[in-house]
């Protein structure tokens, strides 16, 4: 599908975007990467925009790999990713990927070629989106509606920098966004409207988590998924579990929220 002329996409969950020699998120499965070969018609500079293994996995044999600023360790080594996303080391996820060799990093600002890095990060602590010609491929700092509803919550790491990447995402006021699981919004009123959906997601997991404590980080998903009606599959209840970490972590810097002697959060703070 092409966006513009030298700039195509790849549908998927994720999505993939290639311009020119420049493939931005493979995804998923491995089989993927001949269709990315043939598409760019030679060998591949893959750029990322986070370190999760489905939007890795079909990086191509020989292909020259970018990762943003300090999720190169996580790129590389698939055990360390796999410990970070999940929260402990978990060798049978549905997505797994394997250790890639890193060539070099990209940090917001940076430019290859055409291609702007632009700072995105919430979803993990390194994620950027990358910006060419009006179109912003955002990748998972934003998700589309049908994700929301199965899975409940936008997994993320910080929720204040998660939420601050939203705003900028509206504020680059892209002609074309392209999430990586979610269709194309092609117009800022489209994007505006994502916006408010994954901002109000943010939020109501915010209540949701300060609501039903007290509690523990996995007895808390497990409540948080049943009152969405979300996917339970035991790797969504400890992904899920790492988006209440989260949670739990803003709550206790605002004084809100605070660990018992037993492991268990309660209201209120600490001191």
């Amino acid at each position: 599908m092409e966006l513009r002329k030298g700039i195509s996409l790849l549908k998927g969950s994720p999505n993939t975007l290639i311009v020119g020699r420049y493939v931005i998120d493979p995804g998923n499965p491995a089989e993927r990467a001949a269709e990315i070969l043939k598409a760019v018609g030679g060998r591949p500079t893959v750029l990322l925009t986070h370190h999760h293994a489905d939007h890795l996995s079909a990086v191509p044999d020989g292909a020259e790999v970018y990762a943003p600023w300090g999720e190169e360790i996580l790129v590389s080594n698939t055990r360390a990713r796999l410990f970070f996303t999940h929260g402990f080391y978990v060798p049978d996820a549905l997505y797994v990927g394997r250790d890639l060799a890193v060539a070099g990093l990209v940090r917001p600002g940076d430019r290859v070629e055409n291609i702007e890095v632009v700072d995105l990060r919430g979803h993990t602590f390194g994620h950027v989106g990358y910006l060419v010609e009006g179109v912003l491929y955002a990748g998972d700092a934003i998700f589309g509606d049908m994700v929301l509803k199965r899975y409940g919550v936008p997994y993320l790491n910080d929720v204040d920098l998660f939420l601050a990447s939203l705003d900028r995402i509206e504020s680059l006021e892209p002609e074309t966004l392209v999430m990586g699981h979610g269709p194309v919004a092609g117009s800022k009123k489209r994007v505006k409207e994502l916006v408010e959906v994954n901002r109000s997601a943010v939020e109501r997991s915010v209540k949701l988590v300060e609501s039903m404590l007290p509690g523990e980080p996995t007895e808390i998903a497990v409540k948080v998924l049943k009152e969405l009606d979300a996917e339970r599959s035991w790797e969504n209840v400890l992904l899920t579990s790492v988006i209440v970490r989260a949670v739990l972590t803003k709550l206790a810097a605002e004084g809100k929220a605070h660990p018992d002697e037993e492991g268990r959060w309660r209201i209120g703070n600490l001191r």
